[in-house]
């Protein structure tokens, strides 16, 4: 009984032939690997860029009351909205986002940019004011004690400080998209020569 027929049998190749299709199998692994590198990078450069700009804007929102700070040398920051109301501006500016909130270079930034949280630490001995801000405006208080008091980002508040975070649309490579979040918590303490 001859079980093969003959169209089941083994053809012969060319020689090189089975070399070329492995060669061409481990070129598109290369490719595939090339194309998520390439992906990942822009989104460390992107993340790179907002937390600068994030850290910026914090900065410039952190105007310290004077005032208290001449009486009692306390760091408090002046006016939670006003901050807000600075960091929002400072970010709009070192973002490079027009009326809209949407970046001009949409490597870095494909949509318009959130503000979804913004918070003030107002350190004053070991009791830690909170000045809570959502995406809309709307600001809630709270109380801490120093140290057990944590940034949503996981860092623990140890002066007074502000944290903001926002999130965005980044467009990678081959036109892929994905939501992005990126949040930075900044600390105003006394230099050491005071």
């Amino acid at each position: 009984m001859k079980l093969m027929k003959k169209g089941c049998l083994l053809q012969s190749t060319e020689s090189g032939q089975i070399g070329w299709t492995v060669s061409f199998w481990f070129l598109l692994f290369l490719g595939i690997l090339l194309c998520a590198l390439l992906q990942m990078d822009v989104i460390r450069s992107s993340a790179r860029y907002m937390e600068d700009a994030l850290a910026a804007s914090n900065l410039a929102a952190a105007v310290i009351d004077i005032e208290e700070y001449g009486i009692s040398h306390q760091i408090q920051i002046d006016e939670p909205y006003m901050a807000r109301e600075r960091c929002m501006t400072a970010m709009k500016a070192n973002l490079g986002l027009d009326d809209n909130w949407e970046c001009a270079n949409k490597n870095l930034i494909s949509g318009p940019v959130h503000v979804v949280k913004f918070t003030v630490y107002n350190v004053s001995g070991n009791d830690v004011a909170i000045y809570s801000f959502d995406e809309s405006g709307a600001m809630c208080t709270d109380r801490g004690t120093l140290g057990q008091v944590k940034a949503p980002n996981g860092i623990p508040v140890e002066s007074t400080g502000i944290y903001s975070e926002i999130s965005y649309r980044i467009k990678g490579f081959l036109g892929l998209e994905a939501d992005a979040r990126k949040g930075k918590l900044v600390d105003v303490v006394k230099s050491g020569n005071d």
